[in-house]
């Protein structure tokens, strides 16, 4: 109810008070006035805001409440870009610089740039705390309700408030005029002039209660005056300004847009009628706050800032690197006050500083400034003092590497041993750790050369009473491996989507890859799991995602041990080879070994991760190079042991192992002479076939059940890797020597057109285009005759061959250069020239004269010369195709297009069979 009086009150009251509105209201009472009078000054602003009413003010004329404008940026021109860059620089944690840039935003606020400059940057020093004045508000005048304190003293132009209540209840608004006086109606004037607010309000209270019986009063500040004072000496922007009767000299200083480059910090000082009144030292309330020298402004005084005289730069490991004023007889424990004290990552021991000295040149004294002696060391202008950051070298303590559950450095005392560091095998390593081989690395002299020792970390938790319990010394490094190999690990990776159901040639060829590799890959420890749409690994149950892979790199004994090899290369002299062995063949980890003086056949084969199954035990070669003395020539000596008492710790067998030694497990005879042959489409058993060395090919098939009713034996596709990998280099070399001639070609300029490429872009795009042709391998194969017992033309089969019996086509297809490519079904009485015309005939780029017929078996013949074969014609059989091949004079006049079209047709005929 209160709140909607107050709001008619208001209502009321302003539009009779508002000169531009005319007045349609009824006139408010005197006591509804003197309600709406009574209210705060706040409420009156807020409530005359909600009616976008403008309240007229005690001298009669309106004026609008405002709060303070924005900070007026020192230098900002209203000409410039809003969108112009503002650069700030924060220091990062490394003590570098790094730039900060802010732009304005479309309603003028300052937001961080969307694209800062990623470089850091060492920027200059900058003088400490004059940033702090470098922007100024646009007016000083109070808002409203700001409180006034007990000592201000009051002048002309102040008002003052008065509330009586009690037996009158009146509000009376007293200006103070130029004499000092206020006119307070029925007390008279009363003289406040040049007294405080405290000493004012006590004596109108007091004459109130004395001269108006039965009435209290109270007394505030209303509207303060404004005055003018003077900022001048090396201020920014020196002069008059007209400010708030609450103004401080630091609030002058700041008003006038604070100091200019020469201005001191340190010697500001406050003058009214030509004397000195305070000094204001800016270091007390920037560092320490204190504001009891930061006095109030008087009308007409001056504060005035001196030069700067004495300055100390002080960057590096402190807390506010910057440069200082300092005074004479300061000591740098002083500034390091100044500074905020050093970093945690100061090394005060040393602390350079750079100082003046005679005949025009600097010389260097050393700080340490965490003693007495360094911190009473008195300062002199002109100083540059650089503290330097604390080194990061580490002391007593022992690293952990590898495939641990907790990496990193561990506290070292004496008689710290390896069971110190792992307390037990369950929680101190990963489940993929091999806790049977790690390495010390150790530093042995002051060059920080390496040995290299060798532990089993069960061993040495589990039995500590054992030599693998070693004693370690501060700085060593343990390394603890993963029992998995970076080569099967990157293939996890490169492993796409599987199961293609096979329909042509080349997906059945595909298909029996991928199932071979699949049982591969289950075959490994950690086996993966396949399915229509990604490859999982799958290790104890649990599926590991890519990033734990990359994360089990890190902790293989390639990558791991390659620092540590590397280290122990560089450290080797002559007499002193690099403590390294290699192992080769039949086990898990083949490669190179750190050894000792003492390590043995079982403790390379223990690094190597252990034999493969197909490690042959009873006889294993180890390869030693040996120097002869008289003439310094290096013999090779190879020894053969047997490997399987070795491992038993057979003093004879297990040989200590020497720099640079070599040892080869071998394989077991016939471990892996099992072959795969792939029998696909027409047979009545197709699948993957493990063949024995020499089995041939009529074997196979009579294995596979033989081929069914609807074979085509006479179109049988037979490949073989070693072909396909000779026709695919025989491709790129036809390609790379095309690409030749036809540069050399196109630059040649004689009198003979057809040597001259016309158009070499077509012909290398043609060439990229061919070079794209995958190649078979396809190998003629007479498989009806060997299906009916002719052993001339069996064979032995090897491993990766292929074999794609087709489906009986009694079609005849034409391609190459003719009119339309197509396929007719076989008919006796046509011969080649009728298959052309039924084609449409030959183009005119086409080579006539080397129209060649592929058989179905993959074998090719030329038919007779003559005017289209018109002499004679061997007889077509179902499945061969007729190909008219490109004239290669009338292409451009390249020689190698004779060899390289014919592999390209051919190609291209035996897919075009066998996906029709």
């Amino acid at each position: 109810m209160r709140t909607k009086l107050k709001q008619w009150l208001v209502a009321s009251v302003c539009m009779t008070a508002a000169f531009t509105m005319p007045v349609n209201a009824q006139t408010p009472t005197p006591q509804q006035m003197e309600m709406f009078k009574s209210l705060p000054a706040s409420q009156q602003q807020a409530l005359a805001a909600q009616y976008g009413i403008t309240l007229p003010s005690s001298s009669g004329t309106t004026e609008q409440y405002q709060n303070p404008q924005l900070m007026n940026e020192r230098g900002a021109q209203g000409a410039q870009s809003s969108a112009q860059p503002q650069a700030t620089y924060i220091k990062g944690p490394d003590g570098q610089f790094v730039e900060q840039t802010f732009i304005q935003d479309a309603d003028g606020q300052f937001i961080p740039n969307p694209n800062p400059p990623k470089e850091k940057q060492n920027i200059p020093l900058q003088r400490f705390g004059i940033n702090l004045f470098a922007s100024s508000p646009s007016t000083f005048a109070p808002i409203s309700d700001v409180p006034v304190p007990a000592e201000y003293q009051v002048g002309p132009g102040d008002e003052i408030v008065i509330q009586l209540f009690g037996k009158e209840n009146q509000i009376h608004r007293l200006r103070v005029n130029r004499e000092g006086v206020v006119n307070f109606p029925t007390l008279g004037p009363i003289q406040v002039g040049g007294m405080s607010f405290s000493n004012v309000r006590e004596s109108l209270q007091q004459r109130v209660r004395e001269q108006m019986i039965g009435v209290r009063s109270d007394v505030t500040m209303g509207e303060l005056r404004t005055m003018q004072i003077f900022v001048m000496g090396d201020a920014y922007k020196p002069g008059a300004y007209t400010v708030s009767g609450l103004t401080t000299i630091s609030q002058a200083i700041y008003y006038s847009g604070g100091f200019s480059e020469s201005g001191a910090l340190r010697d500001i000082q406050l003058k009214r009628n030509g004397k000195l009144i305070r000094r204001l030292d800016m270091y007390d309330l920037l560092l320490k706050g204190d504001t009891r020298n930061d006095v109030r402004l008087m009308p007409g005084d001056v504060v005035f800032i001196g030069p700067v005289k004495q300055t100390v730069s002080i960057e590096g490991e402190v807390n506010r690197p910057a440069i200082y004023e300092i005074k004479p007889g300061e000591s740098y424990a002083h500034i390091l006050n100044m500074a905020a004290g050093l970093t945690a990552n100061a090394y005060a021991d040393q602390v350079q500083v750079k100082r003046s000295a005679k005949h025009g040149v600097r010389e260097v004294l050393t700080l340490a400034l965490n003693t007495n002696a360094g911190l009473n060391t008195k300062a002199k202008s002109g100083d540059q003092v650089t503290v330097g950051k604390r080194s990061d070298e580490l002391k007593n303590y022992v690293q952990v590497e590898g495939d641990v559950l907790h990496p990193g450095y561990y506290q070292w005392k004496n008689g710290t041993k390896i069971s110190h560091i792992f307390s037990s095998v369950d929680t101190a390593f990963n489940s993929t750790a091999d806790v049977h081989y790690a390495l010390v690395v150790r530093e042995i002299n002051p060059q920080r050369d390496v040995r290299v020792y060798q532990i089993d970390l069960a061993n040495a938790i589990m039995a500590p009473s054992s030599k693998d319990n070693m004693l370690l010394n501060s700085r060593d490094r343990i390394l603890v491996f993963n029992r998995f190999n970076l080569e099967e690990l990157d293939s996890l990776s490169q492993l796409g989507e599987k199961n293609v159901t096979a329909k042509t040639f080349e997906q059945a060829q595909l298909q029996s890859f991928e199932e071979e590799l699949k049982g591969q890959q289950n075959a490994l420890k950690g086996a993966e799991q396949l399915d229509n749409q990604q490859v999982k690994l799958i290790y104890q149950g649990q599926e590991i995602t890519q990033e734990q892979i990359d994360m089990v790199k890190r902790s293989t004994r390639r990558s791991l041990l390659a620092p540590v090899l590397m280290q122990l290369r560089q450290q080797a002299v002559y007499g002193h080879p690099p403590m390294i062995a290699e192992v080769s063949g039949e086990v898990k980890h083949p490669g190179n070994y750190p050894i000792t003086n003492n390590n043995t056949v079982k403790d390379l084969v223990a690094a190597a991760g252990g034999l493969t199954p197909d490690a042959y035990i009873m006889n294993a070669e180890l390869s030693r190079t040996v120097v002869d003395q008289k003439d310094q020539r290096s013999v090779l000596d190879i020894s053969r042991i047997n490997l399987g008492n070795a491992l038993l710790s057979d003093v004879n067998e297990n040989a200590i192992i020497g720099p640079r030694d070599r040892l080869n497990v071998l394989e077991q005879p016939n471990a892996n002479m099992h072959r795969s042959v792939t029998l696909k489409g027409e047979v009545k058993f197709p699948g993957t076939y493990t063949v024995r060395q020499g089995e041939t090919i009529s074997e196979l098939i009579e294995r596979a059940g033989g081929l069914t009713k609807f074979a085509h034996p006479q179109g049988a596709i037979f490949t073989r890797e070693a072909l396909r990998l000779q026709e695919e280099k025989q491709l790129n070399e036809y390609a790379a020597d095309i690409r030749k001639e036809t540069a050399k070609k196109t630059f040649r300029v004689d009198n003979n057109l057809g040597s001259t490429i016309t158009d070499p872009d077509k012909t290398l795009a043609f060439v990229e285009e061919a070079s794209k042709s995958k190649a078979l391998g396809r190998m003629v194969v007479q498989l009806d005759e060997i299906t009916q017992g002719n052993q001339a033309a069996d064979f032995m089969l090897e491993d990766g061959d292929f074999l794609f019996v087709p489906t009986f086509r009694n079609t005849v297809s034409i391609m190459g250069e003719v009119q339309v490519s197509i396929t007719y079904l076989l008919d006796n009485k046509l011969k080649v020239k009728d298959y052309l015309n039924k084609a449409g005939g030959i183009k005119k780029q086409a080579d006539e004269d080397r129209i060649f017929v592929v058989r179905a078996d993959g074998s090719v013949y030329k038919p007779n010369s003559g005017y289209w074969f018109g002499n004679r014609n061997e007889e077509l059989k179902p499945g061969d195709t007729i190909v008219v091949p490109i004239d290669t004079d009338y292409r451009d006049a390249l020689s190698t297009w004779t060899a390289a079209t014919q592999i390209l047709y051919q190609i291209g005929v035996a897919v075009n069979a066998i996906n029709k």
